[in-house]
C-alpha cells in the first residue's frame, strides 16, 4: 500500500492538544522523577563532574580544591549540577515521548526513515558527551593550569570557582553533544530538499573553514581544545555525505 492509499488517523485539534498535554506531563513527571534520583547522588555526581580537573591536579602536584565566595553558592552550583544531570537522563525518554506524539501523523514508511534518528538522536549526544568528557576537558584544564607558568618567578596557583567550573564544563559537554548531532540535522537537510548531497560535497572546503570558527566561538580560547572539537566535526561533516546517499 502507498502512502496516499494509507488513511491516517483524523484527529481534532482538541484531541491532539490533549495528547501534547499528557506527554508533556509524562515527561514532566520523569524529569522530577530523575532530579529525586540524581539528588540522591549529588556527592557522586559532584565526584564525576569534578574529576577531570582532580586529575589534572594531581598530575600538576597542586592541591584539589574548589572554592565559593557567596554564602549559598555551594547549594545552588549542587542544584545546577543535579539539574543538568537529570535533563541529560531525561533525553532518550523525551525522545520516545516525541515519537509516541509524532507517530499518528506519519505514514508507515515515513515511521520507518524517522524511528532509527529518533533514537540515534540521544545515542549521538552521548558520544560527544563522552569524547568531551575524556579527550577534551583534560587538556584543556591542564593548558589553562600551567599557561605561562615557566617562565614566571612567582607561579600562579589555581583556586577554581564551583559556579565558574560548572558553567565552563557543562558548556563544553552540551557543546560537544550538540556537535555531534550535526549528520542527523543534515540528513534531515537533505531528505526534506534543502540541501542536496552534491551541495554539501561541493561546500565541503568552505564548511570545514565554519567548522574551525565554530569550534573556536564553542571551546576556551586554545588551539588544542578546538582541533579536538574540529576534527570530530570534520568527521560527522563527512559521514553526513556517506549517509545522505540514500536519503531521498
Amino acid at each position: 500500500m502507498s502512502n496516499k492509499d494509507e488513511k491516517l488517523p483524523e484527529l481534532s485539534l482538541l484531541d491532539h492538544l490533549n495528547e501534547l498535554r499528557l506527554r508533556l506531563i509524562h515527561s514532566l513527571i520523569f524529569f522530577i522523577i530523575a532530579f529525586i534520583v540524581c539528588y540522591s547522588f549529588k556527592d557522586e555526581i559532584y565526584n564525576l563532574i569534578t574529576y577531570p580537573l582532580t586529575k589534572i591536579l594531581h598530575e600538576n602536584h597542586l592541591q584539589p580544591q574548589i572554592i565559593y565566595t557567596k554564602i549559598t553558592e555551594n547549594f545552588t552550583s549542587t542544584l545546577s549540577i543535579v539539574f543538568s544531570s537529570a535533563l541529560f537522563i531525561s533525553i532518550p525518554y523525551w525522545a520516545i515521548e516525541i515519537w509516541l506524539f509524532i507517530t499518528p501523523a506519519l505514514y508507515k514508511e515515513e515511521k520507518k526513515y524517522f524511528l532509527p534518528y529518533i533514537f540515534l538522536t540521544p545515542f549521538l549526544f552521548l558520544c560527544g558527551v563522552i569524547f568531551c568528557y575524556f579527550l577534551v576537558l583534560p587538556p584543556t584544564f591542564n593548558f589553562f593550569i600551567n599557561y605561562g607558568n615557566n617562565g614566571r618567578n612567582i607561579p600562579l596557583i589555581l583556586e577554581a570557582k564551583i559556579t565558574d567550573y560548572i558553567n565552563l564544563t557543562t558548556s563544553l559537554l552540551n557543546a560537544f553533544g550538540i556537535c555531534f548531532l550535526t549528520p542527523i540535522f543534515l540528513i534531515l537537510l537533505v531528505k526534506f530538499g534543502i540541501l542536496s548531497r552534491q551541495t554539501l560535497k561541493k561546500q565541503r572546503k568552505y564548511a570545514i573553514v565554519l567548522i574551525f570558527i565554530i569550534s573556536a566561538i564553542l571551546t576556551p580560547p586554545d588551539v588544542l581544545s578546538q582541533i579536538l572539537l574540529a576534527i570530530p566535526l570534520i568527521c560527522m561533516y563527512e559521514l553526513s555525505i556517506l549517509l545522505s546517499k540514500n536519503s531521498k
